[in-house]
């Protein structure tokens, strides 16, 4: 079951389905939960509108200016997934780029669907012989194809490094 978190003393910041979550939570965002070892610590208890929340022990009980929690807290805010919780962090484990998720939310995908789909990737064509040259070259099939779809010659995308533009 899902349930609000607060760090014990403080405002509501976030959900969260268990104790380690809610922990977790709490340490993503800067508040500096003290260390795990009493599980009991992390208590569920009966907020002032009737909800439950995880009550975590921690350093600070006011969310804290620190650049890498409030990304978080931002980030946390975009999409949920189906079961209430920020879909940001699935994504993050998942490798996906931030700016991938963002475009991907802005094109009216899902939390769930664009935290979990991975990125596609382009099959190789065995057939043209300049793509066979560029993935000997250590080039991959997209880089190749966007220097081709840029202007560039194939036999210069597939053969040049890095200084492909200057040609």
């Amino acid at each position: 079951m899902i349930n609000y978190v607060a760090p014990l003393g403080g405002q509501t910041i976030g959900k969260a389905a268990g104790r380690e979550d809610a922990w977790w939570l709490c340490s993503r965002y800067g508040l500096k939960p003290f260390r795990l070892n009493d599980a009991s610590a992390v208590r569920l208890e009966d907020a002032e509108n009737g909800a439950k929340v995880w009550t975590v022990p921690c350093e600070h009980t006011q969310f804290p200016y620190d650049r890498a929690a409030f990304e978080n807290r931002r980030r946390d805010g975009l999409a949920t997934l189906g079961n209430g919780l920020p879909a940001w962090p699935v994504a993050e484990e998942n490798g996906i780029a931030f700016q991938t998720f963002k475009q991907r939310l802005s094109r009216g995908w899902t939390g769930e669907r664009a935290a979990t789909e991975g990125v596609r990737e382009i099959a190789h064509n065995p057939d043209d012989e300049w793509e066979v040259i560029a993935l000997e070259n250590g080039l991959s099939v997209r880089a190749y194809r966007s220097r081709v779809q840029a202007g560039c010659p194939e036999a210069i995308a597939a053969t040049m490094g890095l200084s492909w533009r200057k040609w």
